[in-house]
């Protein structure tokens, strides 16, 4: 972001209640920021393709919605935010350019919202939303009063996103269009590092360059996953990074895992020194992996031990993460947002343990890239 645009971002979101719009608001990445700035008391409109009918299961309470794209649609707005998704040519994005309407990402007015808070930016390939719910209850256990913005609606928390007068926001960064790299945390915490977004990026090069981005401009602890190659290539040799995983060179260690039916457990190291079990309603040697990040995040922020494993023995999972939608004597039928192939090859695993004979596996192919 430059820096004059940041400049003008920040003034005016700290100068009063401002109209703003979003352009792709049914997106749960822009719903989330509509909380977020809802909260904080602007006046909100949004625009998207979604029938006007069905679009409050998407926009939440208080935005103006507009159906379609409508250059109309940017009158008397002070700022447009728009989605990854929204093209220079998208008529709104372009008639609020023409009129000298200060246009920009939503990763960079999260970004401006996140400097005003100690944020800890959960990032990775895989389980970025599960693992951010998941710090987020804790956070909330803990009694520290944390804002919230992840991808996803979590049963748990209530929203997809919060605002609230505590000093912590956990945020879901994506690394998708490279704006990962925009953020100065307080901590990360980066569960693993795998080639995607290939529509974006060139290689697998150019994607750790962002999380190295990331990595330098966190002035707290950096927590990785040990038993990711790429995390571990990159963190490692950080002053103030923090290993966890299966691996013997993590600093956190989960030893003695159990995966049942549709929980886990786990004992937890310490450098070597035993902390104690750990209990999960949630199915997957992934989620021991995502709750280890959090143990580790969260003890590293003093956060007290009873406190992080009542917590996580309460958590019950994220929308499309594994989510049970029908269940009988005879069938059960699970949706899962997994579209990368590591995710399928967990989401499969976890299925194949849950106690049924026979998997079927029906997949929908995420985007056409």
């Amino acid at each position: 972001m430059q820096p004059e645009i940041k400049q003008r971002l920040e003034h005016l979101l700290k100068s009063g209640p401002q109209r703003i719009h979003l352009i792709g608001v049914c997106g749960s990445g822009m719903s989330g920021l509509a909380r977020l700035l809802l909260a904080q008391g602007h006046a909100l409109s949004g625009s998207d393709l979604v029938p006007a009918a069905d679009a409050s299961d998407y926009v939440p309470p208080g935005v103006r919605y507009f159906e379609g794209h409508a250059a109309s649609n940017v009158e008397g707005a002070a700022l447009v935010v728009f989605s990854s998704a929204i093209a220079a040519e998208n008529r709104e994005r372009a008639a609020a350019v023409e009129r000298g309407i200060l246009c920009v990402r939503r990763a960079e007015c999260l970004v401006v919202l996140a400097d005003a808070k100690s944020a800890y930016v959960i990032a990775g390939s895989h389980g970025k939303t599960t693992t951010s719910s998941m710090l987020t209850h804790v956070l909330r256990q803990a009694d520290l009063n944390p804002s919230h913005y992840i991808g996803a609606q979590v049963p748990l928390l209530g929203a997809n996103a919060s605002w609230t007068d505590g000093k912590p926001f956990v945020v879901e960064a994506d690394e998708s269009d490279g704006t990962l790299a925009l953020f100065a945390p307080e901590a990360s915490l980066i569960l693993n590092i795998e080639e995607e977004h290939l529509d974006y990026y060139h290689n697998i090069e150019e994607i750790v360059q962002v999380f190295a981005a990331l990595c330098e401009r966190t002035s707290g602890p950096i927590i990785y996953c040990a038993d990711d190659r790429n995390a571990m290539l990159l963190c490692s040799h950080c002053a103030q990074a923090v290993g966890y995983g299966l691996s013997e060179l993590a600093a956190y260690r989960a030893l003695d895992v159990r995966l049942q039916n549709f929980s886990s457990r786990f004992t937890v190291l310490r450098h070597g020194q035993l902390l104690g079990e750990v209990a999960l309603e949630v199915p997957g040697a992934q989620n021991v992996s995502n709750a280890l990040g959090v143990v580790a995040l969260a003890t590293e922020l003093g956060i007290a031990w009873n406190q992080i494993v009542s917590a996580l023995a309460e958590f019950r999972g994220a929308s499309r993460r594994f989510e049970v939608k029908y269940r009988s004597a005879d069938y059960m039928v699970v949706d899962d947002y997994a579209h990368h192939p590591t995710e399928i090859k967990a989401t499969l695993a976890a299925a194949k343990n849950s106690g049924w004979k026979r998997v079927l596996a029906l997949f929908q192919p995420h985007r056409y890239s």
